[in-house]
C-alpha cells in the first residue's frame, strides 16, 4: 500500500547521530524536495501500536520534510518482519551515489549476516578444483549472497574481509582509496601469519656457528629452512684482499636462494662496485631504450629493490683510498632482496637511512664488522621473535649477537678458521 502518511506516527529505530557533513546532505535534500518535490517514497511496516509505523528505510527524507515543517510524507507502506526489514534497508543504501568504499563492505556483511540469519548459514568447502561448493542441507552462503549482490565470489570475499578488518581497526576509514585498504589489509594479515610461524617448533639445528665453505654447508640443509637472511659477503674491492669476491662467493647466493623460505628478506653489505653486479643496470641502447642488464641475484631468483638502504657511518674516520677532492666515503649500501613478495615487520613507513656508529677499531674482532645496533635495527624491520636468520659469512658473529638479543634463532658459516673461533669466543660456544 502506498499514500501519504503522518510524519509524527513515524518511529525511527536507532536514529543516525548526524555529523556535519550529513546535516549538510540532509539540508540539500531538503532543498531538492522543496524544488522538485519527493522523488522516491519512503519505506515503513506497520509497527505493533495501531495506526504507528516503524521506518524501514528513508531516515534523511524524514530529516528533510521536518526541516521543510511538512506534516505528512509519501509512504510505501510494506507488512515485512523485522529482520526484511533490515534487508531493505541495507538495499536501499547500497544504491546511494557515493558511498565511501567502508560503508559500502560494511553494508555487505552486514547483509549476508541477515541473510544467513533468515535461511541459515552454509558450510563452503574447498574443492581441488573449481569454485568452492556449498555443502548439502545448508541455505545460504557467500555464493547466495554474491548471487543476490550481481558479484562475483572474489570481490564479495574481498569486501567481507574488509569489513571485519575495519571493525578491528577503525582507523582504515581514514584510507580514501580501497584498492590501498585491501592491500594495507593484506600485508597485516601477512605480517600477523609470519608472526605465529615465528612462533611454530622446528626440528632444524639452530643457535649454531658452522665452519667450512657456506656452499657446502648449506646444501646440507632443507629447502625453505630460514626465515631470513642478514650478512656481509665479500666485496669485489676491498683493501683486504681474503675479503674479496673469488669463485665460491655466488655458489652460496644460490643455497641462500634455496634454503629461505617463501616470502623472505635477504640483506647484505656492498661497495660501490657490488651493487649493479647484484642488482642489474638500466642502460639506453642506441635508438634510446632503456635496456635492463639482469643482475646476479636475479639471475638466481631473487626479487632486487632498485634502491638500497643505507647505513651513515657516524664517526667514521678512515680516509683509505679517497682523494682530497673527494666527499668521505661515510657510509655503505644494503642491497634488499626477497624470495617472494615478504612484508615488513612494522606496519609504518620505514627509512631506508640507517645511523649507526661504526666499531671502534680497538673493539673489532673482523677488519668489515658492523655494529650490533644496526644489525638489530634490521632485525626489527624484517623479522620476529623466533625467526630463524641465516648469515652465511660469519665474519665477526654479529648476526648471531644481535638475533640473540631480539630472541631471534641462527645459524652462521664462517670459512676462515681464525674468524671461525673469534665468532665462537664472542658467542660463548666451543668451537
Amino acid at each position: 500500500m502506498r499514500g501519504p502518511i503522518s510524519i509524527d506516527l513515524i518511529e525511527i529505530p536507532n536514529p543516525t547521530a548526524l555529523d556535519d557533513e550529513s546535516k549538510v546532505k540532509v539540508q540539500e535534500l531538503a532543498d531538492s524536495i522543496k524544488e522538485n518535490s519527493l522523488s522516491h517514497p519512503i519505506i515503513v511496516r506497520p509497527a505493533n501500536i495501531s495506526g504507528r509505523y516503524i521506518l524501514v528505510s528513508g531516515e534523511k527524507r524524514v530529516l528533510a520534510c521536518k526541516i521543510l515543517g511538512r506534516a505528512e510524507i509519501e509512504a510505501d507502506i510494506r507488512d515485512i518482519s523485522e529482520n526484511a526489514s533490515k534487508i531493505v534497508r541495507v538495499h536501499e543504501n547500497l544504491r546511494r551515489f557515493n558511498l565511501p568504499w567502508y560503508e559500502q563492505v560494511i553494508l555487505v556483511e552486514e547483509l549476508h549476516a541477515l541473510r544467513q540469519q533468515e535461511h541459515g548459514s552454509s558450510i563452503i568447502r574447498a574443492e581441488a578444483v573449481g569454485r568452492p561448493k556449498k555443502e548439502e542441507g545448508k541455505k545460504w552462503g557467500i555464493r547466495e549472497t554474491a548471487e543476490e549482490l550481481g558479484m562475483a565470489l572474489g570481490p564479495l570475499s574481498e569486501d567481507l574481509n574488509l569489513a571485519r578488518a575495519v571493525r578491528l581497526d577503525p582507523s582504515l576509514r581514514n584510507i580514501k582509496d580501497k584498492k590501498t585498504a585491501v592491500r594495507l589489509v593484506r600485508l597485516a594479515k601477512q605480517r600477523h601469519e609470519a608472526e605465529l610461524e615465528a612462533t611454530m617448533p622446528t626440528e632444524q639445528s639452530y643457535n649454531e656457528v658452522f665452519f667450512g665453505d657456506s656452499a657446502e654447508i648449506l646444501s646440507r640443509f632443507k629447502d625453505n629452512s630460514f626465515d631470513h637472511c642478514i650478512t656481509d659477503p665479500p666485496w669485489i674491492k676491498f683493501f683486504d684482499s681474503s675479503l674479496t669476491i673469488d669463485e665460491r662467493t655466488l655458489p652460496v647466493f644460490k643455497q641462500i636462494y634455496r634454503v629461505l623460505k617463501n616470502d623472505a628478506f635477504l640483506l647484505f653489505f656492498c661497495g660501490l662496485d657490488d651493487f649493479h653486479y647484484y642488482c642489474g643496470v638500466d642502460r639506453p641502447d642506441k635508438s634510446g631504450t632503456i635496456i635492463h642488464t639482469q643482475g646476479e641475484l636475479e639471475k638466481i631468483g631473487f626479487t632486487v629493490s632498485k634502491t638500497p638502504s643505507i647505513w651513515k657511518k657516524e664517526s667514521a674516520l678512515s680516509r683509505r683510498g679517497v682523494r682530497s677532492w673527494e666527499y668521505d666515503r661515510d657510509f655503505e649500501f644494503v642491497i634488499v632482496a626477497a624470495k617472494g613478495s615478504p612484508a615488513m615487520a612494522q606496519s609504518t613507513v620505514i627509512s631506508a637511512f640507517k645511523s649507526f656508529p661504526v666499531v671502534p677499531s680497538r673493539s673489532l674482532i673482523h677488519p668489515n664488522e658492523k655494529p650490533t645496533a644496526l644489525i638489530k635495527a634490521y632485525l626489527d624491520d624484517i623479522s620476529y621473535t623466533g625467526n630463524i636468520i641465516l648469515d652465511p659469512f660469519g665474519g665477526s658473529g654479529v648476526t648471531a649477537q644481535a638475533c640473540r638479543e631480539l630472541k631471534r634463532r641462527w645459524v652462521v658459516c664462517e670459512r676462515d678458521r681464525e674468524s671461525y673461533k673469534k665468532i665462537c669466543k664472542r658467542l660463548g660456544i666451543k668451537p
